[in-house]
Protein backbone atom coordinates (compact mmCIF):
# COMPACT_ATOMS: atom_id res chain seq x y z
CA UNK A 1 0.00 0.00 0.00
CA UNK A 2 2.74 2.45 0.78
CA UNK A 3 4.28 1.66 -2.30
CA UNK A 4 1.28 2.44 -4.37
CA UNK A 5 1.02 6.08 -2.43
CA UNK A 6 4.71 6.53 -2.99
CA UNK A 7 4.13 5.47 -6.72
CA UNK A 8 1.16 7.80 -6.99
CA UNK A 9 2.98 10.80 -5.35
CA UNK A 10 5.98 10.63 -7.79
CA UNK A 11 3.01 10.53 -10.70
CA UNK A 12 1.91 13.53 -9.33
CA UNK A 13 4.63 15.59 -8.81
CA UNK A 14 5.79 14.43 -12.55
CA UNK A 15 1.99 15.33 -13.83
CA UNK A 16 2.42 18.37 -12.39
CA UNK A 17 5.86 19.63 -13.39
CA UNK A 18 4.94 18.43 -17.23
CA UNK A 19 1.78 20.65 -17.06
CA UNK A 20 3.95 23.34 -15.70
CA UNK A 21 6.83 22.89 -18.31
CA UNK A 22 3.87 22.65 -20.97
CA UNK A 23 2.19 26.11 -19.60
CA UNK A 24 5.26 28.36 -19.27
CA UNK A 25 5.53 31.08 -21.30
CA UNK A 26 8.34 31.22 -23.99
CA UNK A 27 10.76 33.75 -23.54
CA UNK A 28 10.61 36.72 -24.94
CA UNK A 29 12.13 40.49 -24.12
CA UNK A 30 9.82 43.52 -24.62
CA UNK A 31 10.57 47.06 -25.42
CA UNK A 32 8.73 50.67 -24.69
CA UNK A 33 9.21 53.44 -26.84
CA UNK A 34 9.54 57.02 -24.52
CA UNK A 35 5.98 57.75 -23.38
CA UNK A 36 3.27 56.54 -21.20
CA UNK A 37 1.12 54.91 -24.22
CA UNK A 38 -0.86 53.01 -24.91
CA UNK A 39 1.20 52.68 -28.03
CA UNK A 40 0.64 50.22 -30.48
CA UNK A 41 2.38 47.07 -30.68
CA UNK A 42 4.56 44.99 -32.89
CA UNK A 43 5.59 40.94 -32.85
CA UNK A 44 8.91 40.59 -34.24
CA UNK A 45 9.69 36.63 -35.26
CA UNK A 46 12.99 35.79 -36.14
CA UNK A 47 14.51 33.57 -38.83
CA UNK A 48 15.99 29.71 -38.49
CA UNK A 49 19.41 31.62 -37.14
CA UNK A 50 17.97 32.25 -34.01
CA UNK A 51 16.48 35.24 -31.72
CA UNK A 52 19.76 36.93 -32.23
CA UNK A 53 19.27 37.75 -35.41
CA UNK A 54 15.19 40.15 -35.04
CA UNK A 55 17.26 42.51 -32.65
CA UNK A 56 19.24 43.99 -34.69
CA UNK A 57 15.64 45.16 -35.97
CA UNK A 58 13.85 46.45 -32.63
CA UNK A 59 14.87 50.37 -32.38
CA UNK A 60 13.34 51.26 -35.66
CA UNK A 61 9.90 50.21 -34.18
CA UNK A 62 10.58 52.00 -30.91
CA UNK A 63 11.68 54.96 -32.92
CA UNK A 64 7.96 54.54 -34.74
CA UNK A 65 6.33 54.33 -31.31
CA UNK A 66 5.74 50.93 -31.55
CA UNK A 67 6.09 48.68 -27.95
CA UNK A 68 7.67 45.36 -29.40
CA UNK A 69 7.72 42.03 -28.34
CA UNK A 70 10.15 40.07 -29.31
CA UNK A 71 9.54 35.87 -28.97
CA UNK A 72 12.38 33.23 -28.71
CA UNK A 73 10.26 30.50 -29.87
CA UNK A 74 13.09 27.97 -30.77
CA UNK A 75 14.67 27.74 -27.26
CA UNK A 76 11.87 26.34 -25.66
CA UNK A 77 12.02 22.91 -27.84
CA UNK A 78 15.35 23.06 -28.88
CA UNK A 79 15.22 23.65 -31.83
CA UNK A 80 18.28 24.98 -33.85
CA UNK A 81 19.67 26.02 -37.16
CA UNK A 82 20.18 22.53 -38.39
CA UNK A 83 16.51 21.20 -36.82
CA UNK A 84 14.89 24.62 -38.06
CA UNK A 85 11.86 22.07 -40.34
CA UNK A 86 10.76 20.75 -36.54
CA UNK A 87 9.61 24.06 -36.12
CA UNK A 88 7.13 23.83 -39.01
CA UNK A 89 6.04 20.50 -38.73
CA UNK A 90 6.85 18.25 -35.39
CA UNK A 91 6.59 21.48 -32.93
CA UNK A 92 3.55 23.34 -35.07
CA UNK A 93 1.19 22.82 -32.85
CA UNK A 94 3.30 24.01 -29.65
CA UNK A 95 4.82 27.01 -31.10
CA UNK A 96 1.03 27.88 -32.49
CA UNK A 97 0.31 27.76 -28.69
CA UNK A 98 3.47 29.84 -27.63
CA UNK A 99 2.66 32.94 -29.85
CA UNK A 100 -0.75 32.73 -29.23
CA UNK A 101 0.09 32.86 -25.23
CA UNK A 102 2.37 35.90 -26.54
CA UNK A 103 -0.77 37.88 -28.01
CA UNK A 104 -2.15 37.26 -24.78
CA UNK A 105 0.22 38.97 -22.67
CA UNK A 106 0.62 42.04 -25.06
CA UNK A 107 -3.13 42.55 -24.70
CA UNK A 108 -2.79 42.69 -21.17
CA UNK A 109 -0.28 44.93 -21.41
CA UNK A 110 -1.12 47.90 -19.63
CA UNK A 111 1.67 50.22 -22.00
CA UNK A 112 0.02 48.50 -24.79
CA UNK A 113 -3.27 49.63 -26.87
CA UNK A 114 -4.97 46.36 -27.08
CA UNK A 115 -7.05 46.89 -30.76
CA UNK A 116 -3.67 47.56 -32.62
CA UNK A 117 -1.64 44.53 -32.30
CA UNK A 118 0.67 44.04 -35.02
CA UNK A 119 3.38 41.31 -36.27
CA UNK A 120 6.33 41.56 -38.34
CA UNK A 121 8.73 38.07 -39.23
CA UNK A 122 11.94 37.19 -41.23
CA UNK A 123 12.27 34.41 -42.76
CA UNK A 124 11.32 31.48 -40.54
CA UNK A 125 9.46 34.30 -38.59
CA UNK A 126 7.35 35.37 -41.81
CA UNK A 127 5.94 31.52 -41.58
CA UNK A 128 4.94 32.79 -38.00
CA UNK A 129 3.18 35.96 -39.16
CA UNK A 130 0.87 34.07 -41.59
CA UNK A 131 -0.44 32.09 -38.43
CA UNK A 132 -0.84 35.26 -36.36
CA UNK A 133 -2.42 36.95 -39.82
CA UNK A 134 -4.36 33.85 -40.88
CA UNK A 135 -5.97 33.35 -37.29
CA UNK A 136 -6.79 37.27 -37.19
CA UNK A 137 -5.02 37.46 -33.84
CA UNK A 138 -3.45 40.95 -34.49
CA UNK A 139 -4.64 43.55 -36.77
CA UNK A 140 -2.43 42.97 -39.97
CA UNK A 141 1.02 41.15 -40.56
CA UNK A 142 4.50 41.55 -42.68
CA UNK A 143 6.17 38.94 -44.09
CA UNK A 144 10.15 39.69 -45.17
CA UNK A 145 11.66 37.14 -47.11
CA UNK A 146 9.07 34.54 -45.36
CA UNK A 147 9.30 30.49 -45.76
CA UNK A 148 6.41 29.41 -47.98
CA UNK A 149 7.42 26.20 -48.71
CA UNK A 150 9.91 23.77 -46.51
CA UNK A 151 11.25 20.73 -46.21
CA UNK A 152 13.23 21.36 -49.08
CA UNK A 153 9.88 21.14 -51.29
CA UNK A 154 9.17 17.58 -49.87
CA UNK A 155 5.72 17.07 -48.23
CA UNK A 156 5.18 18.30 -44.47
CA UNK A 157 2.78 16.19 -42.06
CA UNK A 158 0.97 19.86 -42.01
CA UNK A 159 0.05 22.13 -44.33
CA UNK A 160 1.83 25.07 -45.67
CA UNK A 161 1.18 28.65 -44.58
CA UNK A 162 -0.86 29.95 -46.94
CA UNK A 163 -3.52 27.01 -45.80
CA UNK A 164 -4.49 29.51 -42.45
CA UNK A 165 -6.23 31.78 -44.54
CA UNK A 166 -9.47 32.46 -45.09
CA UNK A 167 -12.00 35.34 -45.55
CA UNK A 168 -11.86 36.48 -42.01
CA UNK A 169 -8.03 36.19 -42.09
CA UNK A 170 -6.48 39.51 -40.92
CA UNK A 171 -4.65 41.21 -43.84
CA UNK A 172 -0.81 40.69 -45.12
CA UNK A 173 2.13 41.92 -46.57
CA UNK A 174 4.77 39.57 -48.01
CA UNK A 175 8.02 41.34 -49.11
CA UNK A 176 10.52 38.50 -51.05
CA UNK A 177 13.04 38.93 -53.43
CA UNK A 178 13.34 37.90 -57.37
CA UNK A 179 16.86 36.31 -56.39
CA UNK A 180 16.29 34.73 -53.24
CA UNK A 181 17.50 30.99 -53.76
CA UNK A 182 16.50 29.73 -49.98
CA UNK A 183 13.14 30.75 -50.80
CA UNK A 184 12.24 30.77 -54.45
CA UNK A 185 9.96 33.17 -56.02
CA UNK A 186 8.05 30.55 -57.63
CA UNK A 187 7.07 29.18 -54.24
CA UNK A 188 6.31 31.89 -53.04
CA UNK A 189 4.17 33.54 -55.85
CA UNK A 190 2.10 29.66 -55.89
CA UNK A 191 1.75 30.63 -52.06
CA UNK A 192 0.56 33.87 -52.83
CA UNK A 193 -2.34 32.73 -55.23
CA UNK A 194 -3.82 29.94 -52.68
CA UNK A 195 -4.20 33.01 -50.30
CA UNK A 196 -5.94 35.06 -52.56
CA UNK A 197 -8.02 32.66 -53.79
CA UNK A 198 -8.79 31.42 -50.15
CA UNK A 199 -10.53 35.15 -49.83
CA UNK A 200 -7.55 36.74 -47.64
CA UNK A 201 -6.79 40.16 -47.99
CA UNK A 202 -2.94 40.14 -49.42
CA UNK A 203 -0.57 42.65 -50.75
CA UNK A 204 3.13 41.91 -52.22
CA UNK A 205 6.17 43.56 -53.13
CA UNK A 206 8.77 41.96 -55.03
CA UNK A 207 12.39 43.66 -54.65
CA UNK A 208 14.20 43.19 -57.86
CA UNK A 209 18.22 41.98 -57.40
CA UNK A 210 17.41 41.44 -53.77
CA UNK A 211 18.31 37.71 -52.23
CA UNK A 212 16.97 36.30 -48.91
CA UNK A 213 17.49 38.50 -45.39
CA UNK A 214 18.38 41.25 -47.27
CA UNK A 215 18.52 43.41 -43.81
CA UNK A 216 21.27 41.22 -42.59
CA UNK A 217 23.99 43.94 -41.83
CA UNK A 218 28.19 42.47 -41.54
CA UNK A 219 26.77 38.71 -42.94
CA UNK A 220 29.07 36.34 -44.93
CA UNK A 221 25.80 34.81 -46.15
CA UNK A 222 23.61 37.12 -47.20
CA UNK A 223 23.97 40.31 -49.14
CA UNK A 224 22.41 42.83 -47.32
CA UNK A 225 21.01 46.01 -49.42
CA UNK A 226 20.62 48.99 -47.70
CA UNK A 227 17.83 50.98 -49.36
CA UNK A 228 15.56 47.73 -49.83
CA UNK A 229 16.21 47.36 -45.81
CA UNK A 230 15.14 50.95 -45.14
CA UNK A 231 12.28 50.58 -48.13
CA UNK A 232 10.91 47.38 -46.48
CA UNK A 233 10.50 48.91 -42.93
CA UNK A 234 9.14 51.85 -44.50
CA UNK A 235 6.36 49.52 -46.23
CA UNK A 236 6.19 47.72 -43.55
CA UNK A 237 5.05 50.64 -40.89
CA UNK A 238 2.93 52.11 -43.49
CA UNK A 239 0.74 48.77 -43.73
CA UNK A 240 0.46 48.56 -40.14
CA UNK A 241 -0.83 52.25 -40.13
CA UNK A 242 -3.23 51.24 -42.50
CA UNK A 243 -5.31 48.94 -40.29
CA UNK A 244 -5.16 50.52 -37.39
CA UNK A 245 -8.09 51.08 -35.14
Amino acid sequence: MKKCAKAFLVLAICLIFSTSARSETIYHEKFYPDGSGPFPAVIALHTSGGFKTVKHLIQRYLDDGFVVYAPDFFTKHEITTSSRMNSFDLFRVEIEKDLSEIVDLIKKDLKVDAKNVFATGFSNGGFWVCYLAGNSKVNAGVAHYGVWKANFGREMTNPYPMHYFSKSSAPLLALHGNADDIQKLEFAEEAWDEIIESGAKLKTHIYAGAGHAWDRKHSWKFNYIKEIDEDSHRRTIKFFKEHMK
